[in-house]
């Protein structure tokens, strides 16, 4: 090791199985060793997304070889480690040498995946990380990164690209026909948290007060990407920027990457330092298709907060990552549902968002909350604390027992903003708070203990800008099992939230059963349904009083006059028909649409800080 900043750690992923999507994998560790036994252990969680994925499971040839070609022992001894024996008296200057492969299939914002057209690498579910056998200081240094990808392929990270000659074992390694990338993270958090896209795509730049944003796209079906839609989203993208930054001030990191997946329909966004992977549906990409496009401009602007609330702004357990076991926080529905909240008032603020699009999507989330009973069962803290148990892991029956810290903690929070704005005359917001809290306890800004967010600190924000009823009401919501007070929040803008009542004239009968896709089978059932304790989920709708209905619609023609009747339906469980009768609601009407010109507090709230 000749650079006293450097690992001499060098992590090598090569491209050269693309077609059978497959990642080679070299973890090449130069010594000294300190321990007669080096361990590995595979990270079992990325940052931002808070679920155990085991990414060994994906691992597969695994060998061990020293500097000389000599194969090691590789054992595993647990269910993310593995352990070599080196040989006694290890020569200072021997180098050891991991290979694997990696299977990437899983096409996902929060997953490995490889294919002849592009790679997206996630670094800690590529790489294990080195436990045992080094001082601990190297593992902290900075590491080494090298791809070999096709020489018509480019590739973008948040890392900083560096020139470093290589190693010829690690030469040994690369496929002479292939290119090769290489950056240098700077420490721990930057390599963790990293991200990388390699695709024949050049990515396109672009500058807002003086910082460079790179935005790189990838077909999943290799469907051309058109130049005039990218270039609306990149107007749009630079509104949203400026807005964020008009907020927080421009920041000292010069850079920000995104990383763009389009597809025929799996959606995502997952946050890194100084970057994002979001994935929509290609469609979106297409402004007039109005509800795609808000989609789109929205996740962006999510994740791009992050880079405030949550990459700097941290909860004080996630100071320091520990990606092998689950670490808890109650405060999921702050760095989540604030996140919603706020990236949503900036789209708006900006003008990338128009009134129509804020109140569009504010009735879409409406429906969405009204329709589910978890607020009967759950709270805000309780929900963020148990994350790791209950949003990734869905059954059957979660909205009735279950609450969304993303969701529910966006309504909380604008009903936190408005109750803010009144009791400060409009002097404050909650996006003050935010920024309040970033400057005293971001990890750019503060020091030592003073860094990272807890609900004492919380509440010390809280109570700074808006006294201690703020910091009561805060707590009745986030701590009490109940539905945020929306309308009385309404009330407090000059506006108000009413029912959409376009369904009203048609009597329209209602079952209050959720579909499996394409389907007629119950895939869960909505607050207050007649069917709940009548039918399973699972259960297949066949017939109504004789009738055969073969989908929604046609379900829904026939349910039309029959709100407050009694009908008889014949379902499949199991295979097995049989017929219940139900008496049939009428749709419920909830407040959902949101009316009015607002007052001074409202089109403060909206108002543009540019």
């Amino acid at each position: 090791m000749n650079d006293s900043n450097s690992s001499g750690i060098t992590y090598t992923a090569s491209c050269e199985f693309s077609n059978l999507q497959l990642l080679s994998v070299q973890i090449q560790i130069d010594g000294p060793f300190n321990d007669e036994i080096l361990e590995l252990a595979f990270p079992r969680w990325v940052p931002g997304s808070y679920f155990i994925r085991e990414p060994i499971r994906f691992m597969q040839d695994i060998l061990a070889i020293d500097s000389n070609g000599i194969e090691m022992s590789v054992e595993r001894f647990s269910h993310n480690r593995i352990r070599i024996k080196l040989p006694k008296n290890v020569e200072e200057k021997n180098t050891i040498r991991i290979r694997y492969k990696l299977l990437c299939t899983q096409l996902s914002v929060r997953n490995n995946h490889l294919d002849k057209s592009h790679l997206h690498l996630m670094p800690p579910f590529t790489w294990m990380e080195v436990t045992k056998g080094i001082p601990e200081n190297r593992i902290n240094s900075n590491h080494k990164i090298i791809l070999a990808h096709p020489p018509s392929w480019s590739s973008e990270s948040q890392m900083p690209v560096v020139d470093f000659e290589i190693d010829p074992l690690t030469l040994e390694f690369i496929q002479e026909d292939l290119e090769v990338t290489k950056w240098i993270p700077e420490g721990r958090d930057e390599f963790l948290d990293g991200i990388i896209e390699s695709n024949r795509n050049k990515a396109i730049s672009f500058k807002v007060n003086g910082c460079v944003h790179k935005l790189k796209l990838w077909d999943a079906g290799n469907h051309e990407i058109s130049e005039n839609n990218v270039k609306k989203l990149v107007d749009k993208f630079k509104l949203i920027i400026s807005e964020h930054y008009a907020l927080f001030g421009i920041p000292e990191w010069k850079e920000y990457l995104t990383i763009l997946h389009l597809t025929d329909g799996p959606r995502g966004g997952l946050e890194h330092l100084r970057s994002q992977t979001s994935m929509v549906p290609r469609l979106s990409l297409i402004s007039d298709n109005v509800e795609e496009w808000r989609d789109l401009l929205s996740l962006f602007s999510h994740e791009f907060l992050h880079q405030w609330n949550v990459k700097r702004l941290r909860p004080v357990e996630f100071l320091d990552y520990d990606l092998n076991e689950e670490v808890h926080t109650d405060l999921l529905w702050w760095f989540e549902g604030l996140t919603s909240w706020l990236g949503d008032v900036l789209c708006w603020r900006s003008g990338a968002w128009s009134d129509e699009d804020w109140i569009a999507d504010m009735k879409r989330k409406l429906e969405r909350h009204f329709t589910g009973n978890g607020n009967q069962h759950q709270c805000l803290s309780m929900a963020s604390f148990e994350a790791w148990i209950h949003l990734y892991r869905p059954h059957s029956h979660s909205r009735e027992s279950q609450i969304s810290y993303y969701l529910e903690g966006e309504l909380a929070l604008f009903c936190i903003d408005a109750e803010f704005r009144k009791i400060t005359n409009g002097v404050f917001g909650l996006d003050d708070v935010m920024v309040l809290l970033w400057k005293k306890h971001g990890i750019d800004n503060a020091e030592g203990e003073n860094q990272g967010l807890d609900w004492e600190r919380l509440c010390e924000g809280l109570r700074e800008l808006g006294g201690e009823h703020m910091v009561n009401f805060v707590d009745t919501l986030v701590n009490k099992k109940m539905r945020p007070p929306i309308e009385d929040a309404a009330e407090i803008y000059g506006v108000k939230v009413v029912s959409d009542k376009k369904d009203k004239t048609k009597n329209l009968g209602w079952l209050g059963l959720v579909f499996m896709n394409n389907s007629l089978k119950i895939k869960n059932f909505q607050a207050n349904s007649p069917c709940r304790n009548l039918m399973k989920t699972g259960d297949e709708i066949i017939a109504i009083d004789g009738l055969r209905v073969s989908n929604n619609n046609s379900l829904k023609k026939i349910l039309t006059g029959r709100a407050n009747s009694t009908i008889k339906i014949t379902i499949s469980s199991h295979g097995k028909l049989s017929d219940v009768d139900v008496n049939v609601g009428l749709k419920p009407e909830y407040p959902t649409l949101f009316k009015g010109e607002g007052n001074d507090l409202w089109k403060q709230m909206k108002k543009s800080r540019l």
